[in-house]
């Protein structure tokens, strides 16, 4: 098993509006963790959900792959994403983010745990809400890469 191809594969879906195909990368009980957010999402179809409800929120969200390391059956995953939010709220209840229209360019760090069929077991996204979606510059304005 090509554990690299799998996390890109996994990387390519995410970027893609159609979260049946991406919730299938998933066991049938697997976890899509997001502290960010505060959720554990568990079972494909609130894997689906959330895929759905972050396409709706970032319609024309994009991933750049900047690193993949691997260890046994877990990939870690560094990606820069892009987007704009300007699509429906993100959140529930007081949690609840607004659409700001800013557009963002953040970096996401994703360990993906694997079982011995390929599939993702948990998901754990790491991320700066405040910059992505919502659009509020990166405090490293001085990266010398260009990036905020």
């Amino acid at each position: 098993m090509d554990v690299i191809n799998i996390a890109t594969q996994w990387l390519d879906k995410l970027q893609q509006p159609d979260s049946v195909e991406f919730a299938n990368l998933f066991t049938e009980d697997g976890m899509y963790v997001d502290p960010s957010w505060g959720l554990a999402r568990q079972g494909r179809e609130f894997v689906r959900l959330h895929h759905r409800k972050w396409h709706a929120a970032v319609p024309d969200f994009k991933a750049s792959l900047e690193r993949v390391l691997v260890d046994g059956m877990t990939a870690i995953l560094l990606y820069e994403g892009t987007g704009t939010f300007n699509g429906e709220p993100l959140g529930a209840g007081e949690n609840t983010l607004q659409p700001t229209h800013r557009p963002f360019k953040a970096r996401a760090v994703i360990v993906l745990d694997l079982n011995a069929d390929g599939l993702v077991t948990c998901c754990t996204e790491y991320y700066d809400r405040s910059i992505m979606p919502a659009g509020i510059k990166t405090p490293y304005a001085d990266d010398p890469r260009g990036r905020q």
